[in-house]
């Protein structure tokens, strides 16, 4: 009986040996979603710059509905970032603060969404399924190696980018500039909801004298309703819309008097450095030294909401609320089987005797 209760128990033993490997198996998406990379890549349409600067990093994948979508992946990184653009922008538009994300050692995608050339056009309501593209941009960073994921997006492209988010598994931060709360008129595709399932870090920014559109309320109304309780409202007292906040010229300045375009350039630069603080502090990373400016960004773990102040400073992500416990990992979960299972046979043997 001990002998018969040995080899139980070494069976159970190599069972659980691949426990793990079963484990992360299902966490792992078996068949990738892009279908062409580099010069197979079709190039044209709003990508902008991206085709003649980066040809190595074009991917095209494939959205969980059947559309097929262009981008780039830069950079190398287990910190993925997901940049979706604007409407009527090109995908370029996120290039220089994409860069700068590539420095600090992040790797980013920036794609050219449906509808919009070179992707797949669709119709009906498929049109505003384009968290659907957010979503599959994420899995393309996971699929280069990336374990969490910041989600970024910019007027429509912020908005699909809050319907995705409560769906990305590791997100950790979620940045939105210059979006509206709805995008078409099918109520389960609204950011305004999406905001309240998601917890994590949130950045949201926009301007007071926004060209294409009253964008304060929208941007607000998301603002609060967002549940994370890291959270930070940026206004701008300038003309611009999306990436262009972010951009030294601001390109939809209007602005006469020398003097106040150098205060708003000053503004944009700003922002742009807070929502880099943003993102580093999401994820856990201090900011590098930016050798044009020659400052270091500083972290703090306060939660500023910078409709009410001023101060420079982000969010301090809790890591509780977006890392897996310890008592999830898959090794763990078997040795705690093995030890109840010994326990077992142990009785049994006595019981026997």
């Amino acid at each position: 009986m001990k002998r018969k209760a040995m080899h139980l128990i070494t069976i159970l033993c190599i069972l659980v040996m691949f426990l793990p490997t079963v484990v992360f198996a299902e966490d792992k998406n078996e068949t990738s979603i892009i279908v062409a990379t580099g010069k197979d890549v079709p190039t044209g349409g709003i990508l902008g710059s991206l085709p003649e600067k980066y040809p190595a990093n074009a991917v095209e994948f494939v959205t969980q509905d059947g559309v097929k979508l262009t981008g780039y992946v830069l950079g190398n990184s287990n910190k993925g970032i997901t940049l979706g653009h604007e409407n009527g922008w090109m995908v370029d538009s996120w290039l220089p603060f994409a860069e700068r994300l590539v420095k600090e050692g992040y790797m980013v995608t920036l794609w050219a969404f449906r509808n919009d050339e070179p992707s797949d056009s669709v119709s009906g309501e498929a049109t505003y399924r384009r968290d659907l593209d957010v979503l599959a941009a994420a899995q393309v960073l996971r699929e280069r190696g990336a374990t969490k994921i910041l989600a970024m997006g910019a007027s429509i492209g912020g908005t699909s980018t809050a319907v995705a988010a409560p769906n990305i598994p590791e997100l950790v931060g979620l940045g939105i500039l210059s979006s509206p709360r709805q995008f078409g008129v099918n109520p389960a595709i609204s950011a305004l909801e999406a905001v309240k399932k998601v917890e994590v870090p949130s950045f949201f920014a926009v301007s007071e004298e926004d060209p294409t559109g009253s964008y304060y309320d929208e941007v607000k109304a998301l603002y609060e309703a967002s549940a994370s309780k890291q959270k930070q409202f940026n206004i701008l007292h300038s003309s611009e819309h999306g990436t262009d906040m972010l951009s030294e010229e601001g390109s939809y300045s209007k602005r006469s008097k020398e003097d106040s375009t150098v205060k708003l350039k000053q503004e944009r630069i700003a922002l742009a450095d807070k929502l880099l603080l943003f993102v580093n502090n999401s994820f856990g990373q201090t900011t590098r030294t930016d050798g044009d400016r020659n400052e270091t960004s500083k972290k703090t773990t306060d939660y500023v909401d910078s409709s009410k102040s001023s101060d420079n400073t982000s969010d301090y992500i809790d890591k509780n609320k977006t890392e897996k416990s310890a008592f999830m990992n898959p090794a763990i979960i078997g040795v705690g089987i093995l030890f109840l299972l010994a326990i077992v046979a142990s009785i049994i043997v006595k019981k026997k005797r």
